[in-house]
This record gives structure tokens, C-alpha cells and sequence, in this order.
């Protein structure tokens, strides 16, 4: 940028050129409800960022911005994972509010929405598919650490040139608890879910995961499924009319993807998924997209070293996060890596492939269970030999494992049901099952009822595996008393 442009820039904007804690202010890139973003560069490291700014007025006449600004910068701070925003500084110099991110090259999936729909066309299915299921771990994510994004939409989706997504903008998970009513800024009414429209802090995962669901309702239709005049009337939509099929507005999207879809947007948190990435791997599965076909789905914790305290945060210090400076790689020991890798894959496949038979595309099966009863339903048109099963909550070789070596005949026929009850439980087993009595198994401790969510050594588990021949073949969801799931993945079919 010229000497001139400099001056420029500095007429219409003021900020152009300051210095907030390491970085000058070079160019205005975006403005927003409560804050503008400004590209800087960090003057020591030579690093670019974009810098969220509060808007002075605002932080005057609002207290409550600053205290949600200083939040988003804790929140964000403590999260790291590879599709959420990157926090690298937080600051405040002369009543100016400042945060510092990673700056990403591209364009937000609003605005690729709108240049495909200018164009006349439509997202890749796949395409849709690949992005939000990287935004759906972010979710899950953050959720697992006690964060509510509160603001899940297009715009605040960050694809990269390589079609990374990022989520970004936490700036409402900061939202006061006193803040109830529809007349507060409580989200994006497009977007909202219904008890956070009520209620802002009623919000909870399954809202997220409902927003998400409102975005993939646009990318697959090409509108969301409410809309109106006012943002009060879309927010009032939301609330109480049910959403239009998608299918309705596109015949193209399988039933069973639809099904998902108004799952998750049912108007009771507690019908949606448990999680986003359940959610959207139902939608995968719905496709029938191919798992090589998607990101790997990243589970991290969080990152204690980075967090900012509250000295940090309430005073006039500037904390600085450490810069990722990373190796460099060698291109020729990459490549070499590279070969090899793909000979040691080649030699196991033979290895397996010779002792075990190649395995061919697997058949789906569907887990549901609740704190008294678990049934497997084969929901495939063979019947499926489940001798070598196991099912695994916590460490391996306990005595709440289950060996599928325990259904009598090893074997679950096509369509029909294997169930294990507490004793003297009566309940009725899910009508996929059909008619009959199912197999089944009777335990008096619900102690080793693997599928229960229990406290060991401190730690609640979380999971139970499914193995078959030792792989583990799917990670279901545990059920804490009172609760209720189910699982659905892929049975491996040898030849």
C-alpha cells in the first residue's frame, strides 16, 4: 500500500495505520453488528492477521459489548482445532477493544453460495457434505468444551482455497443470561433455533446443530425454510410453524436425508441429534458418500497453555499467543515418506487380503438402545455372523465387554433384532424389528450394560466401540440414566 493510499485510507477510516498492540491496521475489510475487522500485519513477526475491533461508541454506551468482546477472546483462546478461527492476540489501548486472528484467504460459504446461485447453479452435494461435516466437528468440538456458538450461518463459514472450512465469530457466546427476549441481539433470525429465538439462554448444542441443519436445508434447496418481511416474523416461524419437506423443494435429496434433516429441526432441543457430526454423518450415509470422500473428523482437547486469565483480560495487558512456527518440510524426504507409506499399505492389504479375505462394501446396521435396553437391528438383506464382535466401553478386557459370541447362534438374521434387557424388563422392542419375539439376552447388573454413560477413574465415558475381528468399526454414543440413542454405521462383509 502507497504513502498515498495510506492517506487515503486514513480519511474514510481513521484506524487505517494505527498500531494495536503488535500489529498496524492496514486496510478495512469488513464491518458488523458490534465490531469492524481490519486487515493488520504484525509488525515484529511480519505476520498478517485480521483484527476484530469493537466499535468505540458501541463500547461506550454498552457495557455489556466490551464483557462479551473480553469473552469471545477467552472462549476462543482455550479452543484449538483445526476448523475454528485461531485467536493470536487480545488487547486494549485507549478504550480500544482489539482481537487478532488468522487471516483466511477465501471467501465465506455465503458468498459461494450466492456466485453459484448467480451462476444458476447449485453446490456438489459432496461438496456440501465435505464442508459442513468439518464445521460439524468444530461444533462438537467446542460443545465438549463448554462452548455455545449461538451463531452458526453461512457467513460466519470461512472456506479456504483447498475447501477448509473454519467457523468463526464466537461473539455470541457471550450472550447474558438476563439478555431473554426477542427484542435482544440473540442471533440471526434466518438461522435460529427456536428456544434461543424464546430465549437466549436456553441455548444449548442441539441449537447449534439446529442452525447447522437450517444450513444445509439452504445449500441443498436454495432458501431456507423460513423466511419473511421482518426478522421478528422469521424468528416467530421458527417457533411455531413446521418447516416446509425438503423435498418439497427439491425431489432430488433421499427420503432418509430429509428425515435427518427435520430431525434436526424439530422444535424440541431434545428430539435432534445428540451431535452435529451424528447428524451429518447420517446425512453422509443418506448419499451414500464414501468416507474417503470427506475430511478425517478431528477430536482434540483443549489447550490450557493458551488460555487468557482474567487479569489478562480485565487489565491493560496485551497476552500474546505463540506463534506456530512449525518445521520445514523437505520436499524430497515428503516424497520418500510419501512412496513408502503407499509400499506399506500395498504389503498389509496383501497380508490381510491373503489371510482373511478382501473386505467388500459393508451393510448398514442401526443400534437403539435407552438406560434398560440395547438392541441391534440388522437392517441389511443378509444375515450377518456377529461371532467376532465386541463391544467395548472404557478399557478393553473389563467385565462390561460384550462378545457377540453371546447371540444365540452367532448369527442376526436379515431384518430382525438382537436385544439385551435388564431382568423383569418388559418393554416393547422398536418396530423395526417387526413382529415376533427377538432374541435376546437378560443381565441383572445394569453395571455392565455397556451402552450406560459411567464414571471410571474419575473420568464419565463418553463411548463405547464396536469391534469386529479386533477393528473398531463404529464409536456410538453412551446413555446417561434416563437417556436415550442410537447408533447407525457400516457392518464389514468379508467375501
Amino acid at each position: 500500500m502507497t504513502k498515498q493510499t495510506r492517506s487515503a485510507s486514513r480519511e474514510k477510516d481513521p484506524m487505517i495505520g494505527r498500531l494495536l498492540g503488535d500489529y498496524r491496521l492496514d486496510a478495512l475489510m469488513a464491518t458488523g453488528g458490534m465490531a469492524r475487522i481490519y486487515r493488520g500485519e504484525d509488525t515484529r513477526l511480519g505476520r498478517t492477521a485480521a483484527i476484530k475491533v469493537l466499535a468505540h461508541d458501541d463500547a461506550n454506551d454498552d457495557d455489556t459489548l466490551t464483557k462479551r468482546f473480553q469473552r469471545e477472546a477467552r472462549e476462543l483462546a482455550k479452543l484449538e482445532h483445526p476448523n475454528i478461527i485461531t485467536i493470536y492476540q487480545y488487547g486494549e489501548l485507549e478504550g480500544l477493544y482489539f482481537l487478532a486472528m488468522k487471516l483466511i484467504k477465501g471467501r465465506d460459504l455465503a458468498q459461494e453460495f450466492k456466485r453459484l446461485k448467480g451462476d444458476g447453479q447449485s453446490m456438489d452435494v459432496k461438496r456440501v457434505v465435505r464442508i459442513l461435516m468439518q464445521v460439524a466437528s468444530a461444533l462438537d468440538y467446542a460443545h465438549d468444551n463448554s462452548v455455545i456458538h449461538r451463531d452458526v450461518k453461512p457467513s460466519n463459514i470461512l472456506i479456504t482455497e483447498d475447501d477448509t472450512a473454519i467457523l468463526t465469530d464466537f461473539g455470541l457466546v457471550m450472550q447474558s443470561s438476563t439478555q431473554t427476549t426477542l427484542g435482544t441481539a440473540f442471533g440471526t433470525p434466518r438461522y435460529i433455533a427456536p428456544e434461543q429465538a424464546t430465549a437466549s439462554h436456553k441455548a444449548m448444542a442441539q441449537s447449534d446443530i439446529y442452525s447447522l441443519a437450517v444450513v444445509l436445508y439452504e445449500l441443498l434447496t436454495g432458501e431456507p425454510p423460513f423466511t419473511g418481511d421482518t426478522p421478528m416474523e422469521i424468528a416467530l416461524s421458527h417457533i411455531s410453524d413446521p418447516p416446509p419437506p425438503p423435498r418439497s423443494k427439491n425431489p432430488k435429496i433421499p427420503v432418509s436425508v430429509e428425515n435427518e434433516i427435520l430431525k434436526a429441526l424439530d422444535k424440541e432441543p431434545e428430539n435432534r441429534h445428540r451431535t452435529a457430526v451424528e447428524f451429518m454423518t447420517n446425512v453422509q450415509h443418506g448419499y451414500g458418500i464414501d468416507t474417503l470422500d470427506l475430511p478425517p473428523i478431528t477430536t482434540m482437547t483443549t489447550r490450557p497453555q493458551n488460555n487468557l486469565t482474567a487479569k489478562q483480560i480485565k487489565g491493560n495487558e496485551t497476552p500474546r499467543l505463540k506463534a506456530k512456527t512449525g518445521e520445514k518440510r523437505n520436499t524430497r524426504k515428503f516424497i520418500f515418506a510419501g512412496i513408502f507409506l503407499i509400499i506399506l499399505i500395498a504389503i498389509v492389504g496383501f497380508v490381510l487380503s491373503s489371510s482373511q479375505g478382501t473386505p467388500i462394501e459393508g451393510v448398514p446396521v442401526a443400534l437403539f438402545y435407552n438406560d434398560s435396553s440395547f438392541t441391534f437391528y440388522n437392517s441389511s438383506d443378509v444375515t450377518l455372523n456377529v461371532q467376532k464382535a465386541e463391544f467395548i466401553r472404557g478399557v478393553a478386557g473389563t467385565n462390561d465387554d460384550y462378545s457377540g459370541d453371546r447371540v444365540p447362534g452367532d448369527e442376526i438374521e436379515s431384518k430382525k433384532c438382537f436385544r439385551i434387557t435388564l431382568q423383569g424388563n418388559q418393554s416393547k422392542p422398536p418396530p423395526e424389528c417387526g413382529t415376533g419375539t427377538p432374541k435376546r439376552e437378560q443381565l441383572s447388573n445394569q453395571l455392565r450394560f455397556f451402552w450406560r454413560q459411567e464414571t471410571e477413574d474419575g473420568n464419565e465415558i463418553k463411548s463405547f466401540e464396536v469391534r469386529y475381528n479386533g477393528n473398531v468399526i463404529a464409536r456410538c454414543n453412551t446413555v446417561a440414566r434416563g437417556g436415550n440413542d442410537e447408533c447407525r454405521f457400516t457392518w464389514p462383509m468379508p467375501k
